[in-house]
């Protein structure tokens, strides 16, 4: 335990670490004060009574940061910028000048990100205009004046810009994936409550089975986050006693992180809430009738589930070809003099990384598609009866607070080594 307290007052200690540590505390609290402040012409429950009954609102809430239900001027929060880098990545791989830029390195994913930032804002538009026409049809809120209407657009979409612009400066200043980090705080600030209401209507077996299990998913999770594969590289140039000098390339079990597990749940709102949006119109009795039977569909318990697995592995294998550039890490491997042994360097390299990582990609996947579901199946069974957080959120939770701890104490490493120079 003193242990413990030393490497925190280490950490504070460091000014660099300090600085980032305090800016991501300064964000999530102007990002708190945000979510409390009510947009214009949308009541503060109107959003509730849309999606009462639905998983729709709990998938939004979480890829919005949780603040969706608040009808704040941050309720659509990062949704339109997941939206736009989804699109960027599905088009990089049929548009030749946009997988051109991403073969470019920083310059070419420098201008995807802006061509990203600029999507960001007519979607942003867009969500907000079918937010309104989906209450609207309802009759959760009056038809607003041109002016009011505008203005409450307005309110979103800036909201949505500022959401994201927080998101590049926790990617640049402080601690954290970013978009991640701030999902990962709406996710968390909803947790206390839902334990508060959980543990007043369970008696102490299912308090106990309640922690036990939550603690055994957080655990499994770690697990599976923290797992590679080390792939042993030698140093012809670098010569030790005895011989080359031996490293190894880590390769992750989730080598994409927590993001597969963001987009699916992005992609996995969207075609809903068109359909209530389509439902609120009420365009013609064939339309609402079958609009309404697949909204029935996407609701049933086994089919989400189903999906969200599908989705979370598809997005995992894609996402591999985007972050883990086998070809460019050969390349480096040959420059450096070194090499994989057995396997010769250049195109045999590049495709023995890309085998053993797509090995590896596929059971990561399938991890994170099981343990995503393995809480609504507990529940569903009646193994619990409630979850602290869901299968999600728990992924993506654990994900940036592990992600968090390895940029500190790369950082700590780093000042180590600032001491000897």
């Amino acid at each position: 335990m003193t242990k413990f307290w030393d490497r925190i007052k280490s950490i504070f200690k460091t000014k660099e670490i300090r600085k980032k540590i305090i800016f991501s505390v300064l964000i999530l609290v102007i990002y708190r004060i945000l979510s409390a402040i009510p947009v214009a012409g949308i009541p503060a429950n109107a959003l509730v009574e849309l999606f009462k009954g639905t998983q729709l609102g709990d998938i939004l809430s979480t890829v919005s940061g949780g603040v969706l239900e608040s009808a704040t001027i941050v309720a659509i929060g990062l949704t339109p910028y997941i939206n736009a880098s989804i699109i960027f990545q599905l088009l990089g791989s049929v548009i030749p000048k946009l997988e051109e830029l991403r073969k470019e390195g920083p310059e070419g994913r420098r201008k995807i990100s802006m061509y990203t930032r600029i999507a960001t804002v007519p979607l942003a538009i867009l969500q907000s205009f079918v937010i309104y026409s989906t209450l609207r049809g309802f009759g959760l809120i009056e038809t607003l004046g041109t002016l009011q209407l505008i203005t409450m657009s307005a309110t979103l979409t800036a909201g949505a810009v500022v959401m994201m612009w927080f998101g590049e400066l926790i990617s640049e200043d402080g601690i954290g994936g970013g978009t991640s980090y701030l999902i990962m705080l709406g996710i968390l600030a909803g947790i206390p409550g839902t334990i508060r209401n959980n543990f007043l209507t369970m008696d102490n077996f299912q308090k106990i089975l309640f922690i036990i299990i939550s603690l055994g998913l957080i655990i499994a999770t770690i697990i599976i986050t923290e797992t590679e594969r080390r792939v042993p590289i030698q140093y012809s140039r670098r010569v030790r006693v005895g011989g080359a000098m031996d490293s190894y390339i880590p390769i992750k079990l989730t080598q994409s992180g927590v993001m597969p597990v963001i987009f699916a749940m992005s992609l996995l709102s969207f075609p809903q809430l068109i359909g209530k949006f389509l439902i609120s119109k009420n365009y013609s009795e064939v339309i609402t009738r079958w609009t309404t039977k697949i909204l029935e569909i996407l609701s049933n318990q086994y089919v989400s589930n189903a999906l969200t697995f599908v989705f979370i592995i598809a997005f995992s294998l894609f996402y591999l070809t985007v972050v883990f550039n086998t070809e460019e890490l050969s390349e480096n491997l040959q420059k450096q003099g070194a090499f994989i042994p057995g396997i010769r360097p250049g195109d045999q390299t590049s495709k023995y990384l890309r085998k053993v990582s797509l090995r590896l990609a596929v059971v990561g996947a399938l991890f994170l598609g099981i343990i995503s579901i393995l809480p609504n199946i507990f529940i569903s069974t009646g193994l619990m009866s409630a979850t602290v957080i869901s299968g999600t959120g728990l992924l993506i939770v654990v994900g940036v607070a592990l992600d968090i701890k390895r940029q500190i104490e790369s950082m700590m490493v780093v000042r180590s080594y600032d001491k000897y120079l």
